[in-house]
């Protein structure tokens, strides 16, 4: 998907946005960083809106191992704790990148950026609905409360931690607090 230069340019990137702010991402900004100069950063990438374009594509590839853990786990209520947890994790194991992706902001200046974004977050939610549906119709989650609510307070909730842990400077732990939550949320959810 990606050259091993562009990769590095995207991460270099997502370093840069969450340091200083998008409006610190510039070319002259980004090549220097990296160490290259402009003409050849834009050799991988046409300009600045392909490489935040290539932010989202970036997102995507290292949120697939979350989908993946999710479709492993047998039961609705288990897919969504991997779901939640493996997400966590992620971010966990990428702090800037939670700081970048969870300012929506950073890409509200271009519309096919704001479709890539809600293309991803469609996703996401339309993946953890349909393990909640399949849950209700098990009977193994509660059916009173409508299915895309569901799914929309365990993201909001998700995004609500990990926001306060980047806010935070991260001093908590945010895997442990995360389990927390979700061992929580599963209590709401499951059929009485």
């Amino acid at each position: 998907m990606f050259s091993e230069r562009q990769e590095q340019i995207v991460k270099t990137a997502i370093k840069l946005i969450a340091d200083k702010g998008i409006q610190n991402l510039t070319t002259k900004n980004l090549s220097k960083k990296i160490g290259i100069s402009e003409p050849a950063l834009y050799r991988h990438f046409d300009n600045k809106l392909e490489i935040l374009k290539g932010v989202l594509r970036y997102f995507q590839v290292i949120m697939k191992p979350a989908f993946d853990k999710m479709e492993e786990a047998d039961q609705p209520i288990q897919k969504i704790e991997e779901f939640f947890l493996a997400h966590l994790q992620i971010f966990n194991n990428n702090s800037n990148f939670a700081k970048v992706i969870f300012s929506e902001a950073n890409f509200q200046s271009e519309d096919i950026l704001i479709n890539s974004m809600n293309t991803m977050m469609n996703k996401s939610r339309q993946k953890l609905q349909e393990t909640i549906i399949k849950g209700q119709e098990n009977k193994e989650i509660g059916a009173e409360v409508n299915s895309l609510n569901i799914a929309r307070m365990i993201i909001g909730s998700m995004r609500f931690l990990i926001t306060q842990w980047t806010m935070s400077g991260m001093i908590f732990d945010l895997e442990t607090e995360g389990k927390l939550l979700c061992d929580d949320i599963k209590k709401l959810i499951v059929a009485k």
